[in-house]
């Protein structure tokens, strides 16, 4: 049950149930990473591990790190840049190290590491526009070597698929970092849509259309702010979420009192509502994206219950990202000299 807003239980896809778990012949497919990640759980920050962190200074903090996995790789980190160097190898081990334990036919690494692969691209794309030296590559986490996209941007062909499409749309021309962002993004969300299919896993296909949900209600919020025209959205929403898009449509060309309400009527939506439920239908798009991260963590909660299969992996891969994120606020926080309430409420 959520302890807040207006939905009072998750929907049927945002939970699991006995249905969607697959036959005993195919999830024990995973049985030797699901044993591996077990033991590594076990060497996971805990919650009195982030109070702690948040409380100490920034030396403490390393301190208290060094007791942890994470600690070996950062130390003697003194900038922002070391901490996420340290962090960025750290989970390049995570990986390295859960990739040796999955079935060969498995595209649960290729989901979650395809992430960097775009974002590299994204930041090519964006240096060569500028005609300067690309900003926040991260090297070594993806799937395809960066030398590989910078040569597939002059040659898309040459780039594997579905980089090659994405280059290709780009050649044609665009506009705005924001368009740019928009269009590998719609590219990103379709293809871990169709991993997930590829997996074969009820639940790492619900993930996937729901993120692709949550991301088109971002660009309807944002399109609302800027008085974008409804055939301007059409372009950018992304196909093969729950909502289908002729419906977002239809929704953005209504008033903005009743697209919210009619949003609302959508159950995990209403949750996320309450951001822009002001009088002028604004939102903090970064408390946004924190809420939608929320509603996301609790479909992979919602798989504790599942011994066996590709759901255990998953939400350690989940968790562990999330640890890395939460590690890198509180460090850059402490070394910029917030205070522990502020970095509390981060």
């Amino acid at each position: 049950h959520f302890r807040e807003g207006k939905t009072r239980e998750l929907p049927a896809f945002l939970s699991m149930s006995l249905r969607r778990i697959r036959p005993f012949s195919d999830v024990t497919r995973y049985g030797y990473a699901v044993g591996r990640i077990r033991v590594l759980e076990t060497q996971m920050l805990t919650s009195q591990h982030i109070e702690r962190l948040v409380d100490a200074d920034y030396e403490g903090a390393l301190h208290i790190l060094d007791d942890t996995p994470i600690g070996d790789y950062l130390r003697d980190a003194g900038v922002a840049k070391e901490v996420d160097a340290g962090l960025s190898s750290f989970l390049r081990h995570v990986y390295d190290e859960l990739s040796e334990a999955l079935p060969k036919d498995s595209f649960l690494m290729d989901f979650f590491l395809c992430r960097f692969d775009f974002h590299n691209l994204k930041a090519l794309l964006k240096a060569e526009k500028e005609e300067g030296e690309p900003e926040g590559l991260l090297e070594g986490l993806g799937k395809v070597e960066v030398e590989v996209l910078r040569r597939g941007l002059e040659s898309p062909a040459l780039l594997p698929s579905p980089y090659k499409e994405t280059a290709e749309e780009l050649a044609q021309g665009w506009e705005s970092p924001q368009e740019l962002d928009t269009i590998v993004d719609r590219r990103y969300l379709e293809h871990r849509l169709f991993l997930a299919r590829r997996e074969g896993s009820p639940f790492m296909v619900d993930f996937a259309r729901a993120s692709i949900d949550l991301a088109n209600l971002k660009l309807l919020i944002r399109g609302r702010i800027l008085s974008k025209e409804r055939d301007f959205m059409h372009s950018l929403l992304s196909p093969g979420g729950f909502v289908d898009v002729p419906v977002l449509l239809e929704l953005y060309a209504d008033s903005p009192e009743n697209m919210v309400a009619r949003l609302e009527r959508i159950p995990y939506y209403s949750r996320l509502l309450e951001l822009v439920e002001d009088e002028e239908y604004l939102v903090r798009l970064t408390e946004f994206d924190r809420r939608s991260d929320d509603q996301l963590m609790e479909m992979v909660r919602g798989t504790k219950r599942i011994s066996l299969g590709v759901e255990p992996v998953f939400a350690y891969i989940r968790a562990r990202e999330n640890e890395v994120l939460m590690v890198r606020l509180i460090l850059v926080a402490k070394l910029h000299l917030m205070s522990p309430d502020a970095i509390q409420r981060m």
